[in-house]
């Protein structure tokens, strides 16, 4: 039987495998878990977790808090998003921020995350930058006022240029924020309206450097692109988006993703009916970019981001992939503490109707696999582009060492064996996340133990199930 962690050597062959959707991923192996006959009570759990690693002396001291926020409207529905709720009205979001704030004072009275410091805090949606002035003032100002927020805490605002006016900005400013994501997506104003986007190129410009004429070094200005929006040239892609930022933008940071067509997502008829970038030609553009930002002096900070100067440190998407400790706030925020993954109530009636009743309003929890600590290690390093084999010494990989270095998707650094590491090439970043799948995959496949663990719980619930 074929290792099916060996990878094709033919190019054709490797794009086609690690393209391919199905694949295990890091968390959850195939047919090992399903959901138990009697899922466990939200509140219950709730009640009963603790940050990780409370005290300082403990071995998972240094396990990071994170605050979420989510801010579940929009002005309009972007073609590309599949999270898009509730339209943006007034009353409906000052109505929904009120109870926002009694959730966070009654998280806060219950005094269990106030102790421990608040590394990251991040607001994201639908689009924060909805709300007015005050409500931000308001929102951000209680987090501030209720936790333990840490001296050099990141504290990120997501949102959209279009109406971030200036008070806004100030608002964010004089209350703590130090963070500004922007969906930007792209800067060429034709295919930024076919998008939903309203400002043009030289609008959307002009606000970024105004922006930053306001905060000066206080706050880090961060955007989103995406290659492969139908309607883009491989060439613009480049010339007018990637060059624009080192060129033209006042960006301190920048993230570069590859378009993820979410099923019933309007922009997903336009790509079936003009087509879809290659493969072969999305792996080029994020290599060409990639290279781009690396001779002009940005600094990679994962896989997909990068920074131009030290304002830019991209603490939240590197900790949401790690497995940290993260409070939700909010209808429809996701969060994790310790081994339970938290969801709150994602239809603002529910959301509503759970404040009001002096509930936490959580959906769902779900306590985590087996396979999730051991993928955790290894997204901590594939994700900021490397592989260490020292950091998993219960495990031998050298089967498939020389195989991936063949395929292309790392090269080895290192000066001897014993301290061999391996540098993933600009095709294992394209493909990081099916790697971590595979790694994972190897990891639980060399430990009967683990696998055993599996067999057992999944054997435990399928006998609950009969029962």
């Amino acid at each position: 039987m074929m290792n099916p962690f060996l990878l094709p050597l033919d190019r054709e062959e490797l794009l086609k495998r690690l393209s391919a959707r199905g694949a295990p991923h890091g968390g959850m192996m195939p047919g090992t878990m399903k959901p138990p006959a009697q899922p466990p009570d939200p509140q219950t759990v709730w009640k009963s977790l603790r940050p990780t690693g409370g005290s300082p002396s403990s071995a998972t001291a240094d396990v990071p808090l994170v605050i979420y926020v989510h801010i579940p409207f929009c002005i309009s529905r972007c073609s590309f998003c599949g999270f898009y709720r509730n339209r943006t009205d007034d009353a409906a979001i000052e109505e929904y921020v009120q109870r926002l704030l009694v959730e966070i004072d009654r998280v806060a009275d219950e005094g269990v995350f106030t102790k421990k410091p608040v590394e990251v805090v991040y607001f994201g949606g639908g689009t924060p930058t909805a709300l007015t002035a005050d409500q931000l003032r308001r929102t951000v100002g209680r987090l501030h006022e209720r936790f333990n927020i840490a001296p050099d805490c990141e504290f990120t605002i997501e949102g959209r240029l279009f109406a971030f006016d200036d008070d806004r900005v100030r608002s964010c400013l004089e209350s703590g924020v130090n963070r500004f994501s922007f969906g930007v997506q792209s800067f060429e104003t034709e295919l930024r309206r076919s998008l939903g986007r309203r400002l043009s190129r030289e609008d959307t410009l002009a606000r970024l450097a105004r922006i930053k004429e306001i905060c000066g070094d206080r706050i880090a200005l961060v955007a989103d692109l995406i290659y492969g929006l139908p309607g883009q040239t491989q060439e613009d892609w480049m010339e007018r988006n990637v060059k624009t930022v080192h060129l033209e933008s006042a960006l301190d940071g920048v993230d570069l993703y590859s378009l993820k067509v979410f099923p019933g997502s309007p922009i997903a008829k336009r790509v079936q009916e003009e087509g879809n970038w290659s493969e072969e030609d999305r792996l080029a553009r994020h290599a060409e970019a990639s290279d781009y930002l690396a001779v002009q002096g940005w600094k990679q900070l994962s896989t997909t981001h990068w920074g131009r100067n030290a304002l830019e440190r991209n603490l939240y998407n590197t900790y949401a992939k790690i497995g940290v400790d993260m409070v939700p706030f909010g209808c429809g925020a996701g969060g994790f503490i310790g081994d339970w993954s938290i969801m709150q109530e994602g239809d603002l009636a529910k959301y509503r109707t759970a404040v009001d009743a002096g509930l936490k309003p959580i959906d769902m929890v779900m306590q985590s696999p087996p396979t999730r600590r051991d993928s955790i290690r290894f997204t901590r390093m594939t994700d900021l582009g490397y592989f260490d084999p020292s950091k998993i010494p219960e495990t031998d990989i050298s089967p498939i060492i020389d195989n991936w270095t063949q395929a292309g998707v790392w090269t080895p650094v290192g000066r001897s064996p014993r301290d061999r590491r391996f540098r993933l090439t600009r095709l294992g970043e394209f493909y990081q996340t099916k790697l971590n799948s595979l790694l994972t995959g190897f990891h639980m496949a060399a430990h009967a133990s683990a696998l055993d663990k599996m067999r057992m719980m999944s054997a435990g619930i399928a006998s609950k199930l009969k029962g």
